[in-house]
């Protein structure tokens, strides 16, 4: 079951996925949009969007600590359903209908905020309830602590020699990138929330598509543009090491990155008929990270590592 996340575009190696996915002997996705994973579901069951659902209250972990509630101004549209009512009718037709008391989300909220004592009518009409403000150490007079066996920042990890890693942090070189080829770098844009809202109009009025940022000197060097050298706005193509090649992206050629690397904004270059307004714009990045290292003390994943030729896109 994948529950909000478009699997297709948000994991490295597309490719790898699909494989498992094909391995699969049930799949269902949960969504608000028709994303790539979505066409390799055997069931989808689409969900109602923030506007249209009341969510759980929020608790954040701050210095003032609050309780927030996000309440729906609009009714759920067309045959969409709020996850908290997927979840539920889920758990009813499985028998579980004893972790299901409640009949629906808001009376569910609203238990947990009178089990709290604070006030749900001040709760529905403000949308946030302060709490008091939690003092700090230094307010207190306090010296700071930490959670290590001498109370202090260690700089040289005990715990970490004794499972046989570096105690302090070791260099590696990293591999450098091929001849003609630039290391892929990628980032977020502070219009869009990941992959998920390119297909939102509103948003896209923003940042409609992404470009691939390439240095000013290396764009005057790149094999096959001696004639006609490449410049912001035109449309290229990028292949990685492996032979994977995006969609046309534009290029953006500017000062403000290094000369071995090239630069894209995540979550564009989908493919997925339904989403009619994203598809086809820019380049996705996933597509093109094709290999990945795993760090071997926490295991994230290091994208970095993929390398791009930059070739003049086909009129």
């Amino acid at each position: 079951m994948v529950y909000g996340t478009n699997l297709i575009q948000s994991l490295p190696n597309p490719a790898q996925t699909v494989e498992a996915i094909r391995n699969l002997d049930f799949i269902v996705t949960i969504d608000v949009l028709p994303a790539e994973i979505a066409g390799w579901s055997d069931i989808v069951l689409p969900e109602a969007t923030y506007l249209e659902r009341c969510d759980e209250v929020y608790a954040g972990p701050w210095k003032q600590p609050f309780l927030a509630i996000r309440q729906p101004v609009v009714e759920p549209m067309y045959d969409s359903k709020p996850g908290w009512w997927i979840a539920r009718e889920l758990g009813r037709r499985l028998g579980l209908s004893d972790y299901f008391p409640w009949k629906d989300s808001v009376e569910y909220a609203m238990h947990r905020v009178h089990a709290a004592g604070y006030d749900c009518e001040a709760l529905k009409t403000k949308g946030v309830v302060l709490g008091e403000k939690t003092p700090t150490v230094e307010e207190e007079g306090l010296p700071p602590t930490f959670f290590t066996e001498s109370g202090k920042i260690e700089l040289f990890s005990k715990p970490l020699e004794a499972m046989g890693f570096d105690p302090l942090p070791e260099y590696r070189p990293h591999d450098e990138a091929p001849h003609g080829m630039f290391r892929l770098l990628v980032g977020r844009a502070p219009a869009h929330t990941f992959g998920r809202t390119t297909n939102n109009r509103f948003l896209a009025s923003a940042y409609a598509e992404n470009e691939v940022w390439i240095n000013t000197d290396a764009a005057k060097a790149l094999p096959g543009f001696e004639t006609k050298p490449l410049k912001s706005g035109d449309r290229v193509v990028l292949e990685n090491q492996d032979g994977v090649r995006s969609l046309p992206v534009k290029a953006r050629v500017t000062e403000r990155l290094r000369g071995d690397a090239v630069y894209l904004v995540h979550g564009f270059g989908h493919t997925a008929a339904g989403l009619t307004y994203a598809r086809g714009r820019g380049a996705s990045d996933s597509e093109l990270i094709t290999r990945y290292k795993t760090d071997p003390i926490m295991g994230g994943t290091g994208m970095n590592v993929n390398f791009v030729r930059v070739d003049r896109a086909e009129a």
